[in-house]
């Protein structure tokens, strides 16, 4: 009996996991289980070597907090390529239908939904809190082992900015992290936990003055998001630099090298300029600042971290000795207009398979060979956002070829870029099929940047080709490009 007796109040602490050294903790735990979740999404992506076909079907899991009627934040992460959403309780194993409502990826969050009304009845919101800054104490919140809630102590170590976003890094005894667990603090939501707790029982979460501003984004008519990459910059740091930028002693800030057409601060910074201060925050010569809450962070905070596509910013700038005023919109770069697209939702991918050449368009998510030609797209992929735009707005690149008869003898054309076909100039993938209307006589001739070497295709074979080679490697379909059929 004594046994048993012991065992009973041992299933009754753990069923208090939920802070006992807080005095208000009594009162808190229902909320808590009313607002913390599980999220799992089924996900699937589609086989790059085989764009036309989908990979098998994967599970990720993570957790997530009500923060509105019929909204829970999540990690982006966690939803990525979803098929499928399930939503679990606290203190339940009966999953829930979810649906995925919004995500984005520079923030790193998603919005998941639900319909379910014992959900609608039963999760009611976590508050959003005040801003915690530099050694303030918070606890971390998840539903652990069988969906009991748990807490555990964590204290702000210092913190970090950039165009993302505001994160803490903080010092914890949790030793389960980065799936977006709560970060509470005086019965409020303070972040969101995305960086994974280590040995050194170190993390990352996710600020409440950058998810508030996502959720206001987020319910606003239209959404703006972050801004787009704008101008290069140097620090100033080496003596030759300032010099050549005109600084005076008493002068910091950074050298602007190069501001991209079309982007943020065309027309109005220039290069040579040096950027002193930005909406009154003077700069030092690493480009930080000194933030009233949180101490020195970087610029890039400034200008897009704490600001959506679209706001504008007022700088002090000096110019051939000359400190200026200006202002200048942020400028935002929806997926449309992207060199390099985001591939990383269930957007099936552009692809056409041509005689064996299977073709496809560059995205943030294809996996680059090093090989000759995929140093080439690796180079394009990371200069895409600062480059100037040129008439290329996408580049479709030859993954490989599949083996034919005909196509024998090209095994070593490997993710090479297409420069044209047919002599006409590829520049999305929309100008391909516009191109194989009209051979170079016999012949659908492919070139390539970089390479010496075309490859031939007879024109009056085209139709057999793909044929054989859609029968002999299961291709159930030769193209997908935006606006065909699904």
């Amino acid at each position: 009996m004594g046994r048993l007796r012991v065992l009973a109040c041992a299933a009754l602490t753990g069923l208090m996991a939920v802070g006992t050294a807080h005095a208000e903790d009594a009162d808190l735990a229902p909320k808590l289980r009313a607002a913390l979740v599980r999220v799992h999404a089924t996900s699937q992506v589609y086989e790059t070597a085989a764009p036309w076909k989908l990979g098998q079907p994967f599970e990720r899991s993570g957790r997530g907090v009500v923060v509105g009627p019929g909204q829970i934040l999540c990690r982006a992460a966690t939803v990525a390529n979803q098929r499928m959403i399930e939503i679990e309780l606290a203190n339940s194993a009966r999953r829930y239908p979810g649906t995925l409502t919004h995500v984005d990826r520079d923030t790193g969050l998603a919005i998941v939904g639900y319909d379910d009304e014992h959900l609608k009845g039963t999760l009611v919101p976590l508050p959003l809190g005040n801003p915690i800054t530099l050694d303030d104490a918070c606890d971390i919140y998840q539903l652990g082992r069988d969906n009991l809630v748990e807490r555990y102590d964590a204290r702000v170590l210092r913190a970090s900015a950039d165009t993302s976003g505001l994160e803490l890094l903080v010092k914890t005894n949790c030793s389960d992290g980065g799936d977006g667990q709560a970060a509470v603090k005086d019965g409020a939501f303070v972040g969101l936990v995305i960086g994974t707790f280590g040995s050194r029982q170190q993390g990352t979460i996710l600020a409440i003055e950058t998810i508030r501003q996502y959720l206001e984004d987020v319910g606003s008519e239209a959404y703006r998001g972050r801004p787009g990459a704008g101008f290069w910059t140097h620090q100033l740091l080496r003596q030759d630099l300032r010099t050549y930028y005109g600084l005076a002693e008493n002068q910091h800030g950074l050298g602007v090298s190069r501001v991209v057409p079309g982007r943020t601060g065309d027309g109005v910074l220039k290069d040579g300029d040096a950027l002193l201060a930005i909406d009154g925050y003077d700069l030092d010569d690493e480009g930080k600042f000194v933030h009233e809450v949180h101490g020195r962070l970087g610029s890039g905070y400034l200008l897009g971290g704490r600001r959506l596509a679209g706001d504008v910013v007022k700088a002090r700038v000096l110019r051939d000795g000359v400190e200026l005023d200006v202002a200048f919109p942020l400028v935002g770069q929806p997926a449309r207009d992207q060199r390099v697209p985001d591939a990383w939702e269930m957007e099936r991918p552009q692809f056409m398979v041509v005689g064996g050449l299977v073709l496809l368009e560059l995205t943030s998510g294809s996996g680059i060979s090093r090989s000759d030609g995929g140093v080439l797209l690796r180079r394009f992929r990371e200069r895409a956002h600062w480059d100037p735009p040129t008439k290329r707005r996408r580049l479709i690149y030859l993954d490989r070829v599949l083996q034919d008869v005909v196509t024998k003898g090209f095994e070593d054309f490997y993710q090479q870029p297409i420069r044209t076909i047919n002599g006409i100039e590829i520049l999305d993938f929309q100008s391909v099929p516009r191109a194989l209307e009209t051979p170079e006589g016999a012949f659908h001739v492919f070139r390539f940047d970089g390479l010496v070497s075309d490859i031939a295709i007879p024109a009056a074979e085209l139709d057999a080709i793909n044929a054989r080679v859609a029968e002999k490697y299961k291709v159930t379909r030769l193209r997908y490009l935006h606006g065909d059929p699904e």
